[in-house]
């Protein structure tokens, strides 16, 4: 179970938890180490199409290697070929869990 006030161990040590960040226009894809979810690793991904730029957990993942290929298959989802319809939120964090319905960890893109 994931600690309500977790995500106050992860204020200011973003360099020590970061797995790896991608960066380019518009489109951002960031993993690392989180410590108020049910899972220690995270995605998140934000692109102006989707919730209108704001960042989206995309996936969790049980260790450090199986993020880094997380990672790089975001990369890819995000910069090669169509854009997917829709992204889901997966976030199991306290606070989204408690003002989100399961509708709502949806997002579609944006008609362009």
């Amino acid at each position: 179970m994931f600690d309500m006030f977790g995500f106050m161990d992860m204020a200011d040590n973003y360099g020590e938890r970061k797995v790896a960040r991608y960066e380019e226009g518009v489109v951002m894809v960031d993993t690392c180490a989180v410590t108020d979810s049910d899972q220690p690793y995270e995605t998140a991904v934000a692109h102006p199409l989707y919730n209108n730029g704001d960042i989206i957990i995309v996936e969790m993942y049980d260790d450090k290697a199986a993020s880094k290929v997380g990672h790089d298959k975001w990369v890819k989802i995000m910069t090669e070929g169509e854009l997917p319809n829709e992204l889901r939120d997966v976030s199991s964090n306290c606070i989204a869990t408690m003002i989100r319905d399961m509708d709502d960890m949806i997002f579609e893109k944006d008609p362009e």
